[in-house]
C-alpha cells in the first residue's frame, strides 16, 4: 500500500492536490528540480527523493523538516491573532519559516501574521495550530531518508529518475522570490529533454517550450469552497 503524506506546508503553485493526476513514478529516485512544497514526492514518500530549490528558504525548510526530532517539532509554539513569527522566541529561523507558511495558505513566501482567514477561525485545523503541528511531527519521521540542495535546476545530478519537473510558470510564475523572470525556458526545455528516465513537466495553458497537452482544470488554491482554478497542461516521457 502507497503511504501518502500530507503536505508540510502550504505553498503558492503546490502540487499536493493535482498529484494524482499526474503519471506515478516508474523510478525509484524521484527528483524535484523546483521542489517548492514537494506536492509530487509528498505523495511517494518512501521512494528515495532529492529536492531541489533555488530558494535559500524553501532549501533550508526542508533540511530543517528532514532532520527535525518529533519532539521539537511539538515543542513549536502556538501564535495568537495578535502575535507574529517574532514571538516565536528562540527556535530555529526554518521553524518560524514553516510556521509562516502556515499564517496564510498559498503564499509564495512565508508570512509574519496570521492572515483574516486565520483570525477568523472558520478553519482552524486549516492554519498553524495543534493539529497541523502534530501532523508534521507525525510525518517527519518518514523522509529521513530524503534530501535537499540548495541551487539551480541546473545544478542536479546527472542520474535515472522519475524527474517532476515543476518550474515557475512562464505566464503565472512571477510571484517567486526566484521567478519565472529568472529562466530561460529554451534551455528549461533542452535540459528537460536530457534527463535519464521518466520525466514529467508541468505548465499552464498556453506555454510552448515544450509540446505539452491538456490535463485539465485543477484547485489553484486551497479554499474549501470555490477558489481559483488553473487549467494544467502536461509533458511526459516514459523512461528511456
Amino acid at each position: 500500500m502507497t503511504m501518502n503524506l500530507k503536505p508540510f506546508f502550504c505553498y503558492y503553485g503546490g502540487k499536493w492536490r493535482a498529484a494524482p493526476k499526474y503519471p506515478q513514478p516508474t523510478q525509484d529516485l524521484i527528483v524535484e528540480p523546483f521542489a517548492g512544497a514537494a506536492g509530487y514526492a509528498t505523495r511517494y514518500p518512501n521512494r528515495r527523493v532529492l529536492l531541489i530549490d533555488k530558494d535559500p528558504v524553501i532549501a533550508g525548510l526542508w533540511q530543517y523538516l528532514i532532520q527535525a526530532k518529533v519532539s521539537e517539532i511539538l515543542a513549536l509554539p502556538m501564535l495568537g491573532n495578535d502575535q507574529t513569527v517574532d514571538d516565536l522566541g528562540s527556535v530555529a529561523q526554518e521553524a518560524k519559516h514553516l510556521v509562516g507558511f502556515w499564517l496564510n495558505k498559498g503564499a509564495s513566501t512565508p508570512r509574519h501574521s496570521p492572515s483574516r482567514w486565520m483570525r477568523n477561525g472558520t478553519h482552524p485545523t486549516s492554519y498553524w495550530g495543534e493539529a497541523i503541528r502534530a501532523r508534521i511531527a507525525a510525518q517527519v519521521e518518514h523522509i529521513r531518508h530524503w534530501e535537499c540542495r540548495e541551487g539551480s535546476y541546473e545544478n542536479a545530478p546527472v542520474t535515472t529518475a522519475t524527474w517532476f519537473v515543476d518550474p515557475p510558470y512562464q505566464t503565472a510564475g512571477k510571484h517567486y522570490r526566484h521567478g519565472s523572470r529568472d529562466i530561460e525556458y529554451p534551455l528549461l526545455a533542452e535540459w528537460c529533454r536530457t534527463r535519464k528516465g521518466q520525466l514529467i513537466c508541468c505548465e499552464n495553458e498556453g506555454a510552448a517550450w515544450l509540446p505539452f497537452s491538456t490535463l485539465g482544470d485543477v484547485k489553484a488554491s486551497p479554499a474549501k469552497h470555490g477558489g481559483k482554478r488553473s487549467a494544467e497542461v502536461i509533458f511526459v516521457r516514459n523512461a528511456v
